[in-house]
């Protein structure tokens, strides 16, 4: 699917530059020296070429200015069409040469400003940027099991900067769009829709500063849920208070700056090596990393102690914690059981808005330390610590 939208639009410019009109035209000389040739040197006087394949390739070769000599016209006729198409074959071809090499200039010429259209799908974007973007862009990489995962940013920083993360990162695929993510049409040229999530920074880029970063932290991530609910989006506030609007925009995560830093400092200090620990499961300095995975069907209503075996046994993995997600309410739950007139007129009119009023976001509770006798649901996800993904 992307390669088709580039070849679409690459068409389109190919199309705006009269790129195919000049092909029309040298494909018209082309043809034009191979008839006066052939008419001329075989047709009637029956020399000098041999049949009308050789009159066209007479004709390549001369607009190409190659050359061969094989083939030499001997009338008249044949050598002012030859003369026709010497002086008027390079200036068209320049024509050519210049307009693809236009298209590919602007291409990263948009590229570089920020200005050019994401046809990725499945990637991550980051909106706005701070001191911790690099670290984020850290975790997503240590966590794509060596696949490239195609990051996206979205912010107002000055093109050196982003140069600067993109060469830093220069083995992997990291796009940039510059804008304000809390414009719905930078957020389309970002490919919104077809993300796999959307992580909203707390944002400084642009001469932006802190005080202001949790308004725009709340209009970025509405616009997010606007266009594309079904995307999963984490977002960083540096006031708590500012979290209920957050809640209110359908936010999946909501995370405050130094929220924990309290409790940690605590921990810290009355007792020595905990903070390490931490540090090591929620970094990327162990080889031992945090993954949440789903349950397999088999295991499903069945004491958590069988699924933990297995994984011990087979990954070497430790459980720490049940995530368990519970369906939000949708359009079915509010509609009655019989398909009646009423609720084929209300689901009409839900689908035509092209609006999830209902969204898509699940409520979760974490079960730390479950017990082994647990039976996880459907919808549960288990937390577990081992060096690679199960």
């Amino acid at each position: 699917m992307r390669k088709v939208l580039q070849v679409k639009q690459t068409l389109l410019s190919l199309r705006q530059d009269k790129f195919f009109r000049i092909i029309a035209i040298i494909l018209g000389i082309i043809l034009f020296g191979a008839l006066a040739i052939y008419f001329a040197d075989h047709y009637y006087t029956r020399k000098g070429i041999g049949g009308f394949f050789d009159a066209v390739w007479w004709a390549v070769v001369t607009i190409t200015t190659v050359g061969y000599g094989d083939i030499v016209p001997v009338s008249v006729t044949g050598k002012v069409a030859g003369l026709f198409i010497i002086l008027s074959g390079p200036a068209l071809l320049s024509l050519v040469t210049a307009s693809v090499a236009s298209i590919l200039v602007e291409k990263k010429i948009k590229e570089g400003k920020g200005l050019k259209t994401i046809t990725d799908r499945g990637h991550i974007i980051i909106c706005g940027w701070n001191e911790m973007g690099t670290n984020v862009i850290d975790g997503i990489l240590a966590r794509s099991k060596g696949l490239p995962a195609v990051i996206v940013l979205v912010n107002e920083l000055d093109r050196d900067e982003v140069q600067s993360i993109q060469y830093k990162y220069q083995d992997q695929p990291v796009r940039f769009v510059r804008g304000n993510f809390a414009r719905e049409d930078v957020l389309a040229r970002a490919n919104l829709a077809r993300a796999k999530a959307a992580v909203v920074l707390a944002d400084i880029s642009g001469g932006h500063t802190l005080e202001n970063a949790d308004e725009r932290t709340i209009f970025g991530v509405m616009a997010i849920k606007t266009m594309a609910s079904k995307v999963r989006t984490c977002a960083e506030l540096i006031h708590a208070e500012n979290r209920e609007h957050l809640v209110r925009a359908n936010v999946d995560e909501a995370f405050v700056r130094g929220g924990s830093a309290g409790y940690m400092l605590a921990k810290a200090a009355m007792a020595p090596g905990i903070m390490d620990a931490i540090e090591l499961m929620i970094g990327d300095q162990d080889e031992n990393k945090l993954w949440r995975i789903p349950i397999p069907s088999k295991y499903v209503q069945k004491p958590l102690k069988m699924f933990s075996v297995h994984l011990r046994e087979k990954w070497n993995a430790l459980i720490l914690a049940v995530i368990k997600e519970e369906r939000g309410i949708s359009l079915d739950d509010i509609l009655s059981g019989d398909a009646t007139t009423i609720d084929e007129f209300i689901k009409r009119k839900f689908e035509a808005s092209g609006r999830d009023f209902f969204g898509a976001r699940k409520n979760i509770s974490i079960m730390l330390n479950p017990p082994e006798d647990y039976e996880p649901a459907v919808h549960d996800w288990i937390l577990v610590i081992s060096k690679e993904k199960p």
